[in-house]
This record gives structure tokens, sequence and C-alpha cells, in this order.
């Protein structure tokens, strides 16, 4: 499970009705596209798997530049969307020894398809309704977070100790609610900016949302094998 957020932007006068939105899109559409490619690409790497803690001190390196990057840049909007495609990179890396696992046969590759099409489908739905919903959203943002707290400290606990396939599946279930929610979230809060987020900090909220989602339907569909 790949569930680093952190907050982006500032709470402050909103850039203009959704005026980042379509850009977040492209974005977030060409961060994804990267992953895929480097984690196939990376999946044949030897010695990949050595590499995962050092990459994920990365990962949690530029995930706090990005959020923060209105601070300390004067040119964040592009700087916001470079970081992010360096994190899309480093993410494949970090992916690499899973895709290498689902590419090696057929039933693999469409597990694959299969957990792709339905995070497309539910991010979609998800993201419908945090767009046209008239509710205020906001107040979802803590609880969200707690969440995935909560998702982080269970998956640790199950692989450390638990070890179980059913914990597992339990935990991915969980999983898509809360990253289906959390889109329906974002959405909603990049309708008017609110927080002041640069298109980059809204592309990395929706990628992290689809890549989990993404995620926890390989594992659901995947099961034991």
């Amino acid at each position: 499970m790949n569930t680093s957020r952190a907050p982006l932007g500032t709470v402050g006068q909103g850039q203009g009705l959704a005026a980042n939105l379509p850009g977040a899109f492209a974005a977030m559409g060409i961060s994804l596209a990267l992953t895929g490619a480097v984690a196939w690409r990376a999946s044949s790497l030897p010695g990949i798997r050595e590499w995962f803690w050092p990459l994920l001190i990365v990962q949690l390196v530029l995930i706090l530049a990005i959020g923060t990057v209105r601070s300390w840049s004067k040119d964040s909007d592009l700087l916001s969307l470079f970081l992010l495609y360096i994190y899309a990179g480093v993410t494949g890396l970090v992916l690499a020894p899973i895709a290498s696992i689902y590419l090696a046969n057929a039933a693999g590759q469409s597990i694959i398809l299969k957990a792709a099409g339905s995070a497309g489908a539910t991010f979609g739905a998800a993201a419908i309704y945090g767009w046209t919903t008239k509710k205020d959203l906001s107040n979802w943002g803590s609880i969200l977070f707690m969440a995935v707290l909560g998702l982080i400290i269970s998956s640790l606990i199950n692989i450390v100790w638990l070890q179980s396939s059913l914990s597992d599946l339990v935990i991915s279930g969980i999983s898509v609610l809360v990253f289906t929610a959390f889109t329906a979230y974002d959405l909603n809060i990049a309708k008017n900016n609110r927080f002041n987020q640069t298109s980059g900090q809204i592309a990395l909220g929706l990628y992290l949302n689809f890549l989990n989602l993404f995620l926890a339907f390989l594992r659901l569909f995947g099961g034991r094998r």
C-alpha cells in the first residue's frame, strides 16, 4: 500500500474556480503512465528489492517538498509538477518487485488489467460525486487522514506479526472505501481550490488515490495467488 498523504498547500483564497484542475488531471495521467512504465522496465533489474528502503526515504522527502513548495519556491507551479514526475518515477522503482510477480504469467497480467479497470471505474465515480455534490466535504479530511494512519498501522502489524491472508483482504477492502472517499474529498476541495494548491499538489493527491485503489484491487483479485 502506498498510503503517503500530506497536507498540500495552505488554506487561503482559491485561484479561481477549478483553475488548476485540467492541468492536475493531465499531470496525474502522465504520472501514472510514468510509474507503470518504470515499474515494467525495472521489474527485471537484479537487486531492485534491496533499494526499497532508500527509495522509500526519497519518496517521503519528495512528498514533503511538494506539499511545502509554495513556502520555498517562487516558481512553485512548475516545480511541483517536476517533483511529482520524479516521485512517480521513484514509485515505479518501489513497485517493480510487485510488477515482476504479476507480469510473470498471463494470469497475473489479467489481474493487473482487472485491477486497473476497477480502480478507474471507482475513481471516476468518486470524482464525479465529489465534483457534482452540493455538500461541503472539507470536514472529511481529518477523518480520512486518521483512517489512512489506521491502514498503515494495520498493514505493518499484518506484515510483521499476523501474516494473515484474510487480514490482508480485509485491509484491502477497507482501503478501497477509504481512497474512494479521499477521491471525492480531493475533487470537492479542488473544485474551488480552497487550499490554494498548485496543479502538482492537486495531481499528487489524485495520483495517490488512484494508485492506492489500484493496489488494493490488485490484492483483492490476486488473493492467495
